[in-house]
Parts: C-alpha cells; sequence; structure tokens
C-alpha cells in the first residue's frame, strides 16, 4: 500500500514523514508539501511528529496531516480533484486550528495588566523613597490676592489659608476664565 516514504527536517523545527497511497511520492509533491509546511513555522510552535498521508482513489485525491504540538494531537483532512490544490487545503485547515490554538493560549488583557502592575510598582516605590518634604511658609491671603496670584495657564494652583477662616485652601485655574476654590 505504501508507495513513498521519506522522513526530513525543516530547518530542525519538525520531521516531516510523507507517505503516499496508490500514489508514488515524486519530488515534486514533496517538494509541494515541504513549501506549504514550512510556513507554519511563523506561528512560533513546535509541531512534531508531522505525518502526511496522500491518496488517491478514483478521481478524489486525499490528503490527511496528523502531528503533535505542545502535547496536544491536531488532524486535518482535506479532497479534492487535484492534488496540489488538497494539500494546499490541508495546510489552510492545520494553519487555521494552530492559530485558533494560539488565539486560546494567548490571554489578551490579563497580562498587560499584570505587566503593567509589576513596571509600576516597583517605580512608585523608587520614587516614593525619592520624595522630599518641604514645608514653605504659610501664606495668609484674601481670595482676591489668590486670584492675582494665580498664574494664567491651565492647571496652574495656588495654595494658600484664607485671612477670613484661618483654613487652607487650594485656588486652581481650569482654564482661561474658570477658576475653582477647593476647600479640603
Amino acid at each position: 500500500m505504501v508507495e513513498g516514504l521519506r522522513l526530513l527536517s525543516l530547518k530542525g523545527y519538525m520531521s516531516i514523514k510523507i507517505t503516499g497511497r496508490h500514489l508514488v511520492i515524486t519530488s515534486a509533491l514533496r517538494q509541494h508539501v515541504e513549501s506549504r509546511v514550512e510556513r507554519l513555522v511563523r506561528y512560533d510552535v513546535k509541531l512534531t511528529h508531522l505525518e502526511v498521508i496522500l491518496g488517491v482513489s478514483k478521481l478524489q485525491h486525499h490528503a490527511e496531516v496528523v502531528c503533535t504540538m505542545q502535547g496536544r494531537r491536531i488532524q486535518a483532512k482535506a479532497s479534492t480533484r487535484e492534488m496540489y490544490a488538497t494539500i494546499d487545503q490541508l495546510v489552510d485547515r492545520l494553519d487555521t486550528q494552530i492559530r485558533k490554538h494560539k488565539e486560546r493560549q494567548t490571554d489578551h488583557k490579563e497580562p498587560v495588566k499584570r505587566s503593567a502592575r509589576k513596571i509600576l510598582s516597583p517605580a512608585v516605590r523608587k520614587e516614593e523613597e525619592k520624595i522630599e518634604v518641604v514645608c514653605p511658609p504659610k501664606v495668609v491671603l484674601t481670595l482676591e490676592e489668590a486670584k492675582r496670584r494665580l498664574d494664567s495657564l491651565p492647571g496652574s494652583l495656588v495654595v494658600f489659608t484664607a485671612r477670613s477662616s484661618g483654613k487652607l485652601q487650594i485656588l486652581q485655574r481650569l482654564d482661561r476664565d474658570r477658576v475653582v476654590l477647593i476647600d479640603p
């Protein structure tokens, strides 16, 4: 039954066993299978024990692939009227299964959050260690005097003690025309 059999290795990444049922595996068929399977390397998964079985029955060309990826068995089958189209369809189906497997393995949101926490936490701690406490003299102002001292740039602040109440207050410019009094 087996008319053609060959083991090969693509870039030391995977070994391929090509088998023919009622079919002689020509060098052109072998090269076509190799070239199509080579594109699976882009997914950066280790495929092992890749076995391709090509066959012909009447006018139908069949192809089947069985491989192991990270301990998981993957299988794909295809059948058309032309062997090269069958091989292309077979590799496309295998490609789809590998892509779906990689997609399931990838957690799109959680790793970013975890890595952001890990990166930010030490940075925040380092900044906390470098904080220098400065106690400026207490400025006692009226609200009108604080407005005059407030810079014209949005986001600028004036921290002062209100002359009328003796409480600490903050005056902040939101934009060119709006000023907010914050009473902490």
